[in-house]
């Protein structure tokens, strides 16, 4: 696999994923509630870096923010730049978006047994390709990508739901 050549100076080496969390509502329809663009420094060797880097993606609009690291945490290690290639990030708009977030509402209507599910897609030349799906995906990351906790972000209705069924039905055993 390729990466788009939209997002292709974005890595040396690697092919970069976009991890998306879907969410199921009370109906059982997953929801997307929040994406972006992971690159494994790990996966390129002339980075001589183990850093995860992560650009949030706008669910309306495809663009990138800005890209934050997973290891630094310090309060300015947000990059409009990126910090490997020098490719601009912010702003970036991804054309491919809609079909990205597209197959992963897709694919998690084959699972509707887990509640939240975190999704890795490459988009290449050829269009997105489903990588992999997570049931215990990363959201400690999450959260420092989007400068948002779970519980005022747009999957806390969801959970607030999954939870309370769960609650219910182990009251009623």
């Amino acid at each position: 696999l390729r990466n788009h050549p939209e997002i292709a100076d974005l890595a040396t080496d690697s092919l970069l994923t976009f991890r998306i969390f879907t969410c199921l509502d009370h109906a059982g329809e997953p929801h997307v509630t929040h994406a972006f663009m992971r690159i494994m420094g790990k996966l390129e060797p002339s980075w001589h870096t183990i850093e995860e880097y992560g650009s949030k993606i706008d669910l309306d609009t495809g663009r990138m923010n800005r890209m934050c690291a997973d290891r630094d945490l310090a309060p300015e290690a947000w990059w409009d730049v990126h910090p490997k290639t020098g490719a601009r990030v912010t702003g970036r708009v991804i054309s491919g978006w809609p079909a990205i977030a597209g197959l992963a509402v897709a694919a998690h209507r084959e699972f509707r047994d887990w509640a939240v599910i975190g999704w890795d897609l490459a988009w290449t030349p050829e269009g997105p390709v489903l990588i992999e799906g997570n049931s215990d995906p990363d959201t400690h990351y999450l959260q420092r990508v989007h400068r948002e906790m779970l519980g005022r972000s747009p999957m806390a209705p969801f959970l607030r739901y999954h939870l309370a069924q769960a609650a219910a039905f182990l009251n009623e055993g």
